[in-house]
């Protein structure tokens, strides 16, 4: 089960035009530390991109995978993706600093 899903449109360097969804998934203990330890799951399967992140409590695996974002969408926009949103193909989206903005 997601807790999180965004869609947005992503343009590749070389012009191909791709529909992607980021799913964030609802915390859940980690079977493998028995409970001890929680698990989120974060997928962008337009990307084959399907991981966990890992934490001590369900918030930390939950900001944790927030933050795995952040190494899967910074190397597009270094390689010259651009991001849109679907109903909006006109105006690109700075995806970076929307997911994580900087804090002064």
């Amino acid at each position: 089960m997601f807790i999180a899903s965004s869609e947005y449109i992503a343009k590749k360097a070389d012009s191909t035009i791709l529909a992607i969804k980021i799913n964030i998934g609802t915390p859940e203990p980690d079977p493998v530390s028995n409970g001890a330890d929680y698990r989120c799951k974060i997928e962008i399967s337009e990307l084959s991109f399907r991981e966990y992140s890992y934490g001590v409590d369900a918030v930390q695996s939950l900001c944790l995978a927030v933050q795995c974002l952040r190494y899967v969408i910074e190397p597009l926009t270094l390689q010259g993706w651009k991001f849109y949103f679907p109903q909006d193909l006109e105006h690109e989206l700075d995806l970076m600093s929307i997911l994580f903005p900087v804090h002064t």
